[in-house]
């Protein structure tokens, strides 16, 4: 036996046969027992923790546990409580590289404290190197390695604790740690996503259209978490156990709105309780989603959670590498999303030639433009290879948060985004302000997404071309939402006060039987002119919408979605009175395909602003705010559908809370009513009729459409808003959606939008 075996075998010798019998009274630093070595089963197939005290320095009778970013703990048991003065650790290959530790100890194996600081090995020597502790009583003797020199591997041979204290006698035969998975993070590759994951507050959707409905599949958290594995888009690796996405531009998508295909996870608190809808009636926030702290008191109390973090461990192991340049090398790995829109979605790009990808977020307000963070690199079609990126395969982690800010007596909703590096290295995002995003009131909800979105749908190879996204951690938490009798109280006493004031409305203005107004555009003004019937006409979205010429009124949208609008003396409707519009107008050369809810007649409330007799521009990325507010309905016609059969027409009522800062430039500030009629087709260079009615009941209003060509009715449909509080009424508007009438978007040129030829507006009696 060579001597440095020898010395130590003599060490471990007096270590199981001699103890001091009076831990107060001991003098000499005596080997203690250790009566077991446990870790947390994540170890080396071969090196379990229980060889470290073995008394066997072959460096095959090691201890090895991966770190993978973390610290991993040996934990010594002493049998009893002992008075420690020295640790001995012998390194696997102690005597080539310096290894990176600490020590800490403990009574009960609950509370430990640090008695050596963390520090690296001398890397000198494979015998023991020995660390002096202030002695002390303890039972358990915790050592958390950190990885070496060379890598993230934690190696011990042998491990001895001197002191003195009451004899303890070993186990006749060593104490196991169970081995866990040889998966990375815990994770068990024999295992499904369900079973290494807790799936239960998810439900995923993939690319496949596996029931032929039209749309991608999902599959929802029961049928998640019991095992549910798809080998072409979400499975475990079967290496590190990870969860898998895979997505590839080819295959279904979840709408028609949605260009790009994904495999993804979508956030569902309900936790497989089917009672609860994925969404609140009317969309409103219910037990399923979770909102801001800044949304209104209500909202909080009928959500499932206020504010909000996603963690996440992952690696992105491919992107996709064909296409347009835009979109190459793209997708989307973590979103918060709101009802319509998305407070963030958290974008890796890697450029075909780069070693290392990107990531930044984009974050998509309900009212205002989109706004671009970059956290790593440059998100550019041209960006050069990112030196402090993240490589293909390379594990990071990423955390997404809001929390609210108190400013005053208002909550300002702020996003947190940070990445954390392999090494540990933190890149926190500036927090960002949401306070002018349009999120915090009373109809917006939130809920998180994580998985792998495809950013590219123009790869020319969409079978084979793909993206592949393995997670290794997954999780969220948020705060409970406010609950209690009392603020059920408070929420009956605001929604009391609101409802006084939707009552209180704008002064009634007695309808009288007539025409208002009956303008045939002879005079070519859209002032008035001369005749008392003829219409002033503004502009709602951009100033170049109005194309105005003798015997026609032109709404220029041929490339642009644009409206304009009159504004009239109000009306206040009695019981028997009908507001009819008669619409007379021409299509130009150009008519688009599926071009849903493109066309849309509107009847509005002014609410005596005189903002509104004026033109008046107003975009998703620059909104008006006199728009918010008016009490009014919209009628909406689909443009010739791929399938004509689902050509229809749809009644939609204002949201008098929803603040978009837009008049009928989108529909997400209205709330579908109901819709129907017969199909129909619009043709290029077609006259066509519409007469648009609000009959007044005595429980609400009677709101119909028809629509006629030069051959008689297309369609016609009638829906009863009962309990309706919307009786005033001095605008009529009319909008077109982008690319549905015309192929140009400038005034003065063929082919640039609608002609209108007619519009009469009058109080009939039934």
């Amino acid at each position: 036996m060579k001597p440095i075996h020898l010395a130590i075998a003599l060490i471990l010798a007096m270590h199981t046969q001699n103890a001091a019998a009076d831990s107060q009274q001991c003098v000499e630093n005596e080997p203690l027992t250790i009566i077991s070595a446990t870790d947390d089963g994540l170890y080396e197939e071969t090196h379990g923790p229980e060889n470290s005290i073995d008394g066997n320095f072959d460096p095959e009778s090691r201890w090895s546990n991966l770190g993978q970013g973390e610290p991993k703990y040996l934990l010594l048991d002493l049998g009893a409580l002992q008075r420690v003065k020295a640790v001995s650790i012998a390194w696997y290959k102690g005597n080539e590289r310096k290894a990176t530790y600490a020590i800490a100890s403990s009574v009960d194996g609950t509370q430990f404290e640090l008695i050596q600081e963390a520090g690296l090995s001398e890397g000198k020597t494979l015998a023991f190197e020995t660390q002096q502790v202030t002695p002390h009583m303890a039972r358990y003797i915790r050592i958390a390695a950190e990885g070496n020199e060379s890598n993230e591997w934690n190696s011990i041979v042998e491990v001895a604790v001197s002191g003195c204290g009451s004899i303890v006698e070993k186990p006749k035969t060593p104490i196991l740690t169970p081995r866990q998975s040889t998966g990375l993070f815990g994770l068990d590759p024999t295992k499904t996503p369900g079973e290494n994951f807790d799936l239960l507050g998810w439900y995923v959707t993939t690319p496949a259209d596996d029931n032929n409905d039209g749309k991608s599949d999902s599959i929802y958290e029961n049928e998640l978490a019991a095992g549910w594995t798809d080998e072409r888009y979400f499975y475990t690796d079967p290496i590190t156990g990870g969860m898998v996405f895979r997505v590839t531009p080819a295959g279904a998508k979840t709408s028609q709105n949605t260009n790009y295909t994904r495999t993804e996870l979508r956030g569902m608190l309900r936790r497989g309780d089917d009672s609860i809808a994925t969404r609140g009636a009317n969309d409103y926030p219910n037990k399923n989603n979770w909102v801001f702290s800044s949304a209104p008191l209500e909202a909080k109390f009928n959500s499932a959670g206020v504010d909000g973090v996603l963690r996440a461990t992952l690696a992105v192991n491919q992107v996709t590498r064909m296409g347009k340049s835009h979109q190459i090398g793209r997708v989307i790995i973590g979103q918060i999303h709101a009802k319509d829109d998305e407070p963030i979605r958290l974008y890796y790009r890697k450029l075909p030639g780069n070693k290392n990808g990107s990531l930044y977020f984009v974050h998509a307000p309900a009212v205002g433009k989109e706004r671009w963070v970059t956290l790593l690199g440059n998100r550019s079609d041209r960006a050069k290879d990112p030196v402090d990126g993240i490589a293909l395969d390379e594990i990071f982690s990423y955390e997404i948060a809001t929390e609210g800010l108190v400013e005053g007596d208002k909550i300002i909703p702020m996003l947190h985004v940070k990445i954390i590096k392999q090494d540990g290295t933190e890149i926190a995002a500036e927090p960002f302000d949401m306070r002018d995003s349009g999120f915090s009131v009373d109809d917006e909800f939130m809920f998180f997404k994580a998985g792998a979105y495809t950013g590219n749908n123009s790869s020319p190879y969409p079978e084979r071309d793909f993206d592949m996204v393995t997670f290794y951690k997954l999780d969220y938490d948020h705060d409970a939402p406010p609950q209690g009798a009392w603020i059920e109280k408070v929420i009956a006493e605001e929604r009391a006060r609101a409802e006084a004031l939707e009552a209180e409305g704008t002064p009634p203005h007695p309808a009288m039987a007539g025409v208002i107004i009956d303008d045939d555009f002879a005079d070519g003004d859209r002032t008035g002119g001369s005749d008392e019937f003829d219409g002033v006409w503004w502009t709602t979205s951009a100033s170049a919408a109005i194309d105005i010429a003798p015997g026609e009124l032109g709404l220029v949208s041929g490339g642009a979605g644009r409206g304009i609008r009159t504004t009239y003396r109000p009306q206040t409707l009695s019981p028997g009175q009908i507001l009819q519009a008669d619409i007379t107008f021409k299509t130009p050369d150009t008519v688009g395909v599926d071009r849903m809810d493109a066309l849309r007649f509107g009847f509005h409330d002014k609410l005596e602003r005189p903002e509104l007799e004026a033109d008046l521009s107003a975009s998703s990325g620059a909104p008006n705010e006199t728009y918010n507010g008016l009490p009014g309905y919209m009628f909406t016609f689909d443009v010739n559908r791929t399938d004509p059969t689902l050509n229809n027409v749809e009644v939609r009522r204002h949201i008098r809370k929803k603040r978009l800062g837009r008049l009928m430039g989108t529909y997400q500030g209205y709330e579908l009513l109901a819709e129907g009629g017969k199909s129909f087709t619009f043709a290029p260079n077609m006259t066509y009729h519409g007469v648009f009615q609000l009959r007044k009941t005595t429980d609400g209003l009677v709101l119909s459409a028809e629509l006629r060509d030069q051959k008689g009715e297309m369609t016609y449909f009638e829906h009863e808003d009962k309990g309706s509080k919307v009786n005033n009424f001095g605008m009529l508007a009319f909008h077109v959606n982008s690319k549905t009438f015309g192929s140009s978007s400038a005034p003065g040129k063929p082919d640039n939008g609608l002609k209108f030829t007619k519009v009469k507006l009058q109080i009939l009696s039934e």
